[in-house]
């Protein structure tokens, strides 16, 4: 890279409750153990606004958010010796210390010393980010950079909670509520894994995408999940659940459609705390499960299916990082399907 250039553009949080901020920020000098990416694409979530909120702590602001990024190795640390420069890559999101219980057994989405970007530490809505190498996975010519951007989060985290948490098995039934930026892929990962897929929503533009994918739509507006569900089970209810909406609301609705033993997988939380009731859980012997994350080999198996066409990553807008405002009130206020991009123009 340019050893001139000093500063990049990046989009920050600088106070909560505000808006998202474009700033000038130093560009990080990689460590012995970590590598400089040029930023080519990064993934808005629906958690970045979560963050500006302050639902979160961020340390010391501001904090360069995205925890979605792919991009070009322009820089090594002086021990890593298995990347080149201008390698593609995708970059995972939590960075951990590789040496306790869970790292070891890797369950590295558990490290108790981790720090995520675009959280903890500086993340992906800038032009150059500095990361352990660890984090890094190769992405083919054959995966663009703005599909590469969403894979660690919309991707690698569905497929972390189907198929790592909620071991989804060929033959069963799955419920994924909620049909946006995780669950479009939701679906994708569990029909490839031979299930049964119902997929809800109250707009009918994503219900179409969905049965595109193999679901089965269902319009919790005008139809009735419950009854969608007791025909298809012949009472019996399903084995999964995939609840992207995260309130109180959808684990009402969950529950009753579950059946005995069933798994209720939590990813969203729009709600800070969840009403369950407690003879359901017990008699039924009902398991609800967090899901957070992903682990490396999440991410180098998604990165896979989406080279072998098993996944096709689902963009709904693109927009420059200075247009972060657009972006933001795209995220919160269109009928788009799909995850957001921020582009890099250079």
């Amino acid at each position: 890279m340019n050893g001139l250039l000093k500063t990049m553009r990046a989009v920050a949080v600088t106070q909560y409750g505000g808006k998202l901020t474009i700033i000038n920020a130093p560009i990080p000098k990689p460590g012995p153990n970590d590598v400089l990416v040029h930023v080519r694409a990064s993934g808005l979530c629906s958690t970045d606004i979560h963050l500006l909120a302050g639902r979160q702590p961020l340390g010391i602001l501001p904090r360069i958010l995205g925890h979605e990024t792919a991009g070009d190795i322009v820089e090594l640390g002086s021990n890593v010796g298995d990347w080149q420069l201008n390698d593609r890559v995708t970059v995972g999101i939590d960075k951990t210390c590789g040496v306790c219980r869970f790292c070891m057994s890797g369950n590295t989405q558990l490290c108790m010393h981790k720090k995520r970007l675009g959280f903890e530490i500086d993340g992906g809505h800038c032009e150059y980010i500095g990361v352990p190498a660890t984090n890094l996975v190769h992405i083919s010519d054959n995966i663009s950079y703005e599909q590469a951007a969403i894979l660690p989060d919309a991707v690698a985290c569905t497929y972390h909670s189907i198929i790592g948490q909620g071991k989804l098995a060929l033959g069963q039934i799955i419920v994924i509520l909620g049909v946006g930026g995780l669950g479009i892929h939701g679906v994708q990962i569990a029909v490839r894994a031979g299930a049964k897929v119902i997929a809800t929503s109250r707009r009918p533009e994503r219900l179409k995408i969905a049965e595109k994918y193999g679901a089965i739509p269902v319009n919790t507006k005008t139809q009735s999940l419950e009854a969608v569900v007791k025909e298809l089970t012949g009472g019996e209810g399903v084995d999964v659940i995939m609840d992207n909406i995260g309130n109180n609301e959808s684990i009402a609705q969950g529950i009753k459609i579950l059946r005995p033993g069933g798994k209720f997988l939590v990813v969203a939380y729009l709600d800070d705390t969840f009403q369950i009731p407690s003879i359901p859980l017990f008699s039924q012997e009902l398991e609800f499960i967090g899901c957070r994350g992903s682990t490396r080999k999440d991410l180098v198996d998604v990165v896979h299916g989406v080279e072998e066409g098993i996944i096709e990553p689902v963009i709904g807008a693109y927009f420059d990082l200075e247009e972060i405002d657009k972006a933001v009130d795209c995220l919160e206020n269109s009928q788009m399907i799909g995850r957001i991009v921020l582009t890099r123009k250079y």
